[in-house]
Order: structure tokens, then C-alpha cells, then sequence
């Protein structure tokens, strides 16, 4: 009981001597009077990484709560939590009413292929005094990120400023985090074959080009597969694969050459090649697509390929006939 009755003591004559400088505080700059009396605010953050773990799908919001912890450094000589002097808030703050502090999230530099903010940017908080219970204010607010279809797969970080202003003889403070996140590839391509329909004879040799651009977020290795073809035609495409950047495009050549055999009325050759998107270098679960194309080849007209020689022949055999009957009649 004596152990309280001093401690009040105390910070009653504490109090008492504090109200004696109100005065001669008023008549200072605010420079001045800061250096006289000035504490200091604190502030920390934490934030959930579990939403980060994994690629961010495209166009799809993800929340990530963001935890702020907030302090000063006033000590219980100016009251506790439960009683505390208007003349404390006085000499603090300049109001008999303690005011609240206002903490700003603010994201530095957010790149415009994502959509970046805060659920709250600003929070307001009852300051804490040393001694009070409690002594530490936390505060929880979502990150929302929704990357759009121009984002990049590669890893990005989100510059993060977290402040409060200075209130009177409360010290503003300022501190900066980096969240990092990636998001996910899309694996999109843009296929344009020259001429895709051409018309040839037997036993000709036959080529296509195929551009390939990327259209997705990152560097893509693309595949050709020639899908069902006969091998009668002995077709090929060239290169294997590329390794191609984004918004740029390269060409693959489809050749084949045509059979002996080919030229009837109606004949064609309908060839597909699926061209298979992943990401490069490769990485194990990641999403890949696969597209086909066809192309065509159309035949001449009527031909008896293995007996032009014997039609040949034929028509020598008619002409001689028809000229040996115009000497027998003559």
C-alpha cells in the first residue's frame, strides 16, 4: 500500500512539475520545444506468405494480410492507460484529449501490369503509452494483388512504406519492406503458315513456313510434333524446338515431297503439326498448351503414273494405224 502511495507521489509532483512548463512550451518554436521534450514512435511489419508461395494465377486477386505494429516510447510518468492527466496530453499533443495516430501504407512504384492496393491504406490507432496494457498496438490489413495478362513470369518484389506523422512531441517514424511474389506463366503463341494450301505434281518437293510468335509472359520453348503423317511423303519440320522471348517470333519449315503415285482426280495430302508451348527453362508443374495446324497439298489432274511410257507407245501405234489406212485407200 506505501509502495503505491509513493508511486503516486511521484507522478503526481512529476505531473505537477510537467504542467509548470506548459507555459514557457507555448512560447517556443515547435523546433525548440521538440528538443526539449520529444519521444519517439515505432512501427513494424509482418505480413502472411502463404498466399506467395505459389505463382499468382492472371486476372485473379490474391489478399495478403499485412500486420502493423505500432509503439512509442512515452513513458507511464504521463498517466496509465485507465487515468490519465489532460495536462499529459497537453504537453504531449497540445489537446486535452489524446488523438489518434494515423499510420499510411503506401506502395512505391506499382508497375502497371498489376492491379496493387491495400484494403486500408490508412489506419488510425490510439497511442500507447510504456506501461499500458497493451503496450503495442496491432493492426491487420490485406495486400490485394491481381496480376494482368502483361505480367511478367519472372520474380517481383512490392516496394512497401509504412509512416505516421509527427505529433507534436510524438516523433513521426517511416520504415520500407519488400513483398515478393511471381506471376504465373501463360503459355500463349500465335501460329501463321505461309500459303498453307499448295497444288504440285508427282515426286515434288514441297515447303512450308511457319512463323511462331510468343505471346506470353516469359521466354517459351516451343515443339513441333508431326501428328499421324504417312511416312511415304517423308515429311519433316525444322528446327526441333525454339527458345523464344516474349512478343518475339521465329520459323519453323515443314517440307515434305510427294509419292510417285500422286496425282489422281480428287487426291490430296492433309497433314497436321501440333506445336506444343512450355516455359523455358523448364519447371515441374508449371502450365504448358499445345496447338495444331494443318496443311494441305492438292494434286495437278488426271495422271497414270508407271504408264506414261505405255500410253506413249499406245498413241505412236494409233497414229501409225490411221496413216497406214489413208495409203491403203489412196
Amino acid at each position: 500500500m506505501i509502495k503505491h502511495l509513493r508511486t503516486a507521489s511521484v507522478s503526481l509532483i512529476i505531473g505537477i512539475l510537467l504542467l509548470s512548463t506548459i507555459p514557457f512550451l507555448a512560447t517556443q518554436k515547435p523546433a525548440a520545444a521538440a528538443k526539449l521534450v520529444s519521444f519517439h514512435s515505432y512501427l513494424e511489419i509482418s505480413y502472411d506468405i502463404s498466399p506467395l508461395n505459389q505463382p499468382l494465377q492472371i486476372d485473379v486477386s490474391v489478399s495478403v494480410p499485412v500486420t502493423v505494429k505500432f509503439w512509442t516510447d512515452i513513458p507511464p510518468t504521463f498517466g496509465n492507460k485507465l487515468f490519465r492527466f489532460p495536462f499529459s496530453y497537453l504537453i504531449l499533443f497540445g489537446t486535452p484529449v489524446g488523438p489518434e495516430e494515423k499510420i499510411h501504407l503506401e506502395i512505391n512504384n506499382a508497375p502497371d501490369w498489376a492491379n496493387i492496393y491495400f484494403s486500408s491504406p490508412d489506419i488510425l490507432a490510439n497511442i500507447p503509452f510504456q506501461g499500458d496494457t497493451p503496450s503495442v498496438v496491432n493492426k491487420t490489413v490485406n495486400l490485394i494483388i491481381s496480376p494482368r495478362v502483361e505480367a511478367p513470369a519472372e520474380p517481383q518484389k512490392i516496394d512497401i512504406t509504412v509512416s505516421c506523422a509527427t505529433l507534436k512531441r510524438l516523433n513521426g517514424f517511416s520504415i520500407q519492406i519488400n513483398i515478393p511474389f511471381t506471376p504465373s506463366f501463360i503459355p500463349t503463341i500465335a501460329i501463321t503458315p505461309d500459303n498453307p494450301i499448295r497444288t504440285v505434281g508427282p515426286h515434288a518437293s514441297v515447303s512450308y513456313k511457319i512463323t511462331v510468335k510468343n505471346l506470353g509472359n516469359k521466354i517459351t520453348r516451343i515443339t513441333p510434333t508431326i501428328i499421324g503423317a504417312d511416312l511415304a511423303w517423308t515429311p519433316t519440320i525444322n528446327p526441333p524446338q525454339y527458345e523464344i522471348q516474349p512478343n518475339q517470333e521465329n520459323t519453323f519449315t515443314f517440307a515434305i515431297i510427294t509419292p510417285y503415285n500422286f496425282g489422281w482426280h480428287n487426291e490430296y495430302g492433309r497433314f497436321q503439326v501440333d506445336f506444343k508451348a512450355e516455359v523455358y527453362p523448364y519447371v515441374s508443374g508449371s502450365p504448358n498448351s499445345t496447338q495444331s495446324i494443318y496443311l494441305v497439298v492438292n494434286n495437278h489432274g488426271f495422271s497414270t503414273p508407271g504408264f506414261e511410257l505405255v500410253i506413249f507407245l499406245i498413241a505412236i501405234f494409233v497414229i501409225a494405224l490411221i496413216i497406214r489406212k489413208r495409203h491403203i485407200k489412196n
